[in-house]
C-alpha cells in the first residue's frame, strides 16, 4: 500500500543490495567455518570449537561493525550513483536510502545469527535456531503492523533490521551462557564501537567537507564515497592498533614488515 505500491520497489532494490554487500562478505565467513565446526563437534573437541567460534565471531564483528556505519551513512550518495537518474528520480534516491539506512542497522545481528547458527547445526543443536527463527518473524510481523502505517517504508526497514538483532540475541544469550562467549569478545566489541564512533565522525566531516566542492553527477558522488572511504578505513584501522584489538596488531605487524621490506 506503501507509495500506491512503489514501496515494494523501494524494499527490493535496497534489500538487495544490502545482502550484496553484508551476505557477499557475511557467508563467505559462514560457509567456511561450517564445515570446521562440524568437524570439531563430531570429535568432541568442544574447546577447540569454542575457540574457532569466538575467533570467528570476533574477526568478523572487526569488520561488520565498520561496514554497516559506513553504509548507513553514504547510503544517499551509494544509491545515487547505482540507480539514480531517469525515471528514478530524486524521491526514489530518497525513499531507497532510508530504506538501506535502516536495513543496515540489522547487518551485524545478520552476521552474528548466520555464524550462531552454524554452530548450534554443527553440535547437532538445530532447535534453537528454529525457535529463535519463529521469535524473530513474529517480532518481524508485529513490528511491520505497528510502524508501517506512522513511518512508512524506514518502519519496515527498521522491523527487519530489530528481527535480526532479535534473532541474533536468542541465539547468544545461550551461547553466553555456555561460556562459549566469553567476556573477552564483549570487552573487545567495546572498543570495535569506539573505533566505529571514530570512524563515522571522520566519514560525517568528510562527507560534509567536501559535498559542495565537488562537481554534481556520478563523478563527483563516486569521489565523495572513495574520499569517505578511505578517511573511514584510516581512522578505523589506526583505532584498532592503538586499542590492541588483535587485528589492529596483525595489520600493525603487517605495516612493519612491509616498511622493513621497503
Amino acid at each position: 500500500r506503501l507509495y500506491g505500491g512503489g514501496g515494494v520497489s523501494v524494499l527490493e532494490y535496497s534489500t538487495n543490495l544490502y545482502l550484496v554487500i553484508a551476505g557477499t562478505f557475511i557467508l563467505s565467513v559462514t560457509n567456511v567455518i561450517f564445515p570446521r565446526l562440524s568437524r570439531m563437534a563430531a570429535g568432541e573437541r568442544q574447546g577447540e570449537l569454542e575457540d574457532a567460534l569466538r575467533t570467528s565471531l570476533h574477526g568478523t564483528l572487526f569488520f561488520v561493525l565498520p561496514m554497516a556505519a559506513g553504509l548507513m551513512l553514504l547510503s544517499r550518495p551509494l544509491i545515487s550513483f547505482l540507480y539514480g537518474g531517469g525515471q528514478f528520480d530524486e524521491q526514489s534516491v530518497e525513499l531507497t536510502s532510508s530504506a538501506l539506512t535502516w536495513l543496515s542497522l540489522g547487518m551485524v545481528g545478520y552476521a552474528v545469527q548466520n555464524i550462531l547458527s552454524r554452530a548450534y547445526f554443527a553440535r547437532q543443536k538445530g532447535l534453537a535456531p528454529l525457535v529463535a527463527g519463529a521469535c524473530s518473524i513474529g517480532a518481524n510481523l508485529a513490528l511491520c503492523a505497528l510502524l508501517a502505517e506512522p513511518l512508512g517504508i524506514v518502519g519496515l526497514a527498521l522491523s527487519s533490521a530489530v528481527s535480526s538483532t532479535v534473532y541474533a540475541l536468542l541465539l547468544l544469550i545461550p551461547m553466553q551462557r555456555e561460556h562459549a562467549v566469553n567476556g573477552g569478545l564483549l570487552r573487545d566489541l567495546g572498543k570495535m564501537l569506539l573505533c566505529t564512533l571514530l570512524m563515522a565522525a571522520a566519514v560525517w566531516a568528510v562527507r560534509g567537507g567536501l559535498g559542495l566542492h565537488l562537481p554534481a553527477g556520478k563523478a563527483g558522488e563516486l569521489l565523495l564515497m572513495a574520499a569517505c572511504a578511505l578517511a573511514g578505513c584510516a581512522v578505523y584501522f589506526t583505532a584498532a592498533a592503538l586499542m590492541d584489538l588483535p587485528e589492529g596488531r596483525l595489520l600493525r605487524q603487517l605495516a612493519g614488515r612491509l616498511g622493513k621490506g621497503g
